[in-house]
C-alpha cells in the first residue's frame, strides 16, 4: 500500500502530475490515462515543498532533502540527470514556465536553475520561496513581503507587505493576485497590491477558475473539517461544497482543476462543478 504526503505539478500542467511518499519514493501520473504510469527512488525527503515536476519537450521531475542529498533531476522513467549536493537545507522547489525551477533553502537567496541539466542561471536576492502562478507570473516571498515577477523573472509592480513567512498559497488571472496566509486571511488584490476583498478564516489552497470566472479555497476548519468555497472578486462567498480529508492539494489545467492528494492516491476534482475522478494505483 503507498503513502502519499505530497502533490506537485504546476498550473499550466493538463497531463502530468508527481506525488512522493514519506521518504525518496516519487510516483507519475497521467490524467490523460488515469493511472500511476512510474514510480522511483530519489533524494525526496517529507517538510517544505520538496518537489516539482518541470513540463517540456522532455518533462523533468526535480526533488530536493533537508539534508546530505541536496537536489536531484530524473526524466519520467526514473533516470537521474543531474544531481547537486552543494545545495543542502532544501525547503522549497518551484516549477517555472521555460524550462527551470526554483530551489530555495533554509540559507541564501533562492537559486533559478535549468531542470534538464541542473545548471545555475541566476539567483532572486532576499527570496524565501517562489510561487508560479501562471507561465508568466510568478510570486516572490521574503521576510515580510511579496512581489509578482514577470515571465523573465524581472520584478513586475511594488512589493506587498505580509506578515513574515505567511503565505500558503497564491493565484492570479492576470489582473488579480489572491494569497492565503497561515491561519487566515485569505486577500483579494489587484496587481499593484491594493485590497479587494478578504475572508478571515484558514485556507489551504486557492485557484481562480477560468470556467466560473471566480476563486475556489479550500478551507480547513478549527476540527480538521475540510470544504471548498466559491469566491467572488470581493471575496464574496458564492457557493460552499463539502470535501472528504486530504493531504495536500495542487493545480491543474490552468485552475480548471485541482490534484487532490488522499493516503493512497489522487483524485482530480473539476473546479466548475465540484465532479471527482480517481487515478488509479495501478
Amino acid at each position: 500500500m503507498i503513502d502519499l504526503r505530497e502533490v506537485a505539478t504546476p498550473p499550466w500542467e493538463d497531463d502530468l502530475l508527481v506525488t512522493a511518499e514519506f521518504a525518496r519514493v516519487v510516483h507519475v501520473w497521467s490524467l490523460s490515462r488515469a493511472v500511476r504510469c512510474a514510480s522511483f527512488e530519489t533524494v525526496f525527503d517529507f517538510g517544505g515543498r520538496r518537489l516539482a515536476l518541470v513540463p517540456g519537450e522532455r518533462p523533468v521531475v526535480v526533488a530536493g532533502a533537508y539534508t546530505h542529498h541536496g537536489v536531484r533531476g530524473h526524466d519520467l522513467s526514473g533516470e537521474e540527470l543531474w544531481q547537486d549536493r552543494s545545495r543542502t537545507n532544501v525547503q522549497i522547489i518551484t516549477a517555472l514556465a521555460g524550462g527551470r525551477v526554483a530551489v530555495s533553502c533554509d540559507r541564501g537567496p533562492t537559486r533559478v536553475l535549468e531542470a534538464a541539466t541542473g545548471q545555475e542561471l541566476g539567483s532572486l536576492r532576499g527570496v524565501r520561496r517562489v510561487f508560479a502562478l501562471r507561465p508568466d507570473l510568478s510570486l516572490g516571498v521574503g521576510s515580510d513581503w511579496c512581489r509578482l515577477l514577470d515571465g523573465s523573472l524581472e520584478w513586475r509592480g511594488t512589493r506587498i507587505a505580509v506578515p513574515s513567512a505567511a503565505i500558503v498559497s497564491a493565484a492570479s488571472d492576470g489582473e488579480h493576485l489572491a494569497v492565503a496566509e497561515v491561519g487566515g486571511p485569505l486577500r483579494i488584490l489587484d496587481l499593484e497590491g491594493r485590497e479587494r476583498g478578504r475572508v478571515a478564516d484558514h485556507f489551504w489552497h486557492v485557484v481562480h477558475d477560468p470556467v466560473t470566472d471566480t476563486w475556489v479555497v479550500v478551507r480547513v476548519s478549527e476540527d480538521g473539517r475540510t470544504s471548498l468555497l466559491r469566491l467572488s472578486d470581493d471575496a464574496e462567498v458564492l457557493e460552499q461544497h463539502p470535501c472528504e480529508p486530504f493531504r495536500d492539494v495542487a493545480t491543474m489545467r490552468g485552475g480548471r482543476s485541482l490534484a487532490v492528494l488522499l493516503a493512497e492516491g489522487v483524485q482530480i476534482l473539476d473546479c466548475s462543478d465540484w465532479s471527482v475522478r480517481t487515478l488509479a494505483a495501478t
